[in-house]
């Protein structure tokens, strides 16, 4: 069938999470006053992995994560960015450090790959547009602005109030779209988060695996995609056949 929407992740799929990441944690280490190195970049990371796991952020399956992800993300932050300044002897607040750390996020734009903003447009031209993104609005609609024009719709879940892979998530995006889950292909890195999510509502997935990992028996995967630029193919071949 011929799918009326396309859906797409951001963070690894239509924009390079990493790059992001490091300009924010130089930028972070400039506010703490510190140089940025591989001992801070190890400091920094083993921090943020100790209260990740301390406030289930990886529990994404969890309902109450789903519904307060939020909540505790911002609260994980605060304590990463206390233990930071700590571990570094300097006196910078949370808060402005978390400012430092949005504000480099926000800034960088970098495509995850170099044919993913001209794929997308065109795509555009046959397709409705929806992205699909955890993360913070203000962050995520600022790295977003190249993709907006051409996108029908934005689901950010700090915006929506849940995050993928909730199903409250998604049927946010059937009901804005006025459509049934078989008329949307969900594209994404994620298997846990896109894939399982998605497919839960009885849409379509495109895993972009990039990584070439092995295709797992679960969850379900309908397509597969190594590059972006395949993608059109696919879906004059087959996922729009």
């Amino acid at each position: 069938m011929k799918y009326r929407y396309l859906i797409f992740d951001v963070d690894d799929t239509l924009l390079d999470f990493y790059a992001a990441y490091s300009q924010a944690q130089r930028a972070v280490a400039a506010r703490l006053g510190v140089a940025f190195s591989a001992e801070y970049a190890e400091t920094d990371e083993a921090l943020g992995w100790k209260y990740w796991a301390e406030f289930g952020l990886d529990n994404t399956g969890d309902p109450d994560v789903q519904r307060h992800y939020h909540d505790y993300y911002f609260k994980y932050l605060n304590h990463h960015f206390t233990a930071l300044a700590q571990a570094f002897g300097s006196q910078a607040q949370a808060e402005d450090l978390l400012e430092a750390y949005f504000s480099a996020l926000a800034s960088c734009r970098k495509p995850m790959e170099e044919a993913t903003l001209p794929v997308y447009r065109k795509l555009s031209q046959t397709y409705g547009m929806m992205i699909a993104t955890n993360g913070v609005g203000r962050v995520q609609r600022a790295r977003l602005r190249d993709f907006l024009p051409a996108s029908a719709g934005v689901y950010i879940s700090e915006e929506v109030g849940w995050i993928k892979p909730a199903k409250a998530f998604y049927q946010r995006l059937l009901e804005d779209g006025n459509c049934r889950p078989q008329d949307c292909l969900m594209i994404g890195d994620s298997l846990s988060n896109d894939m399982s999510g998605a497919a839960a509502l009885g849409m379509s997935t495109c895993w972009y695996n990039r990584k070439k990992r092995p295709v797992p028996s679960q969850p379900k995967v309908d397509w597969m995609i190594e590059t972006i630029e395949e993608l059109p193919g696919l879906l004059r071949g087959g996922a729009s056949g």
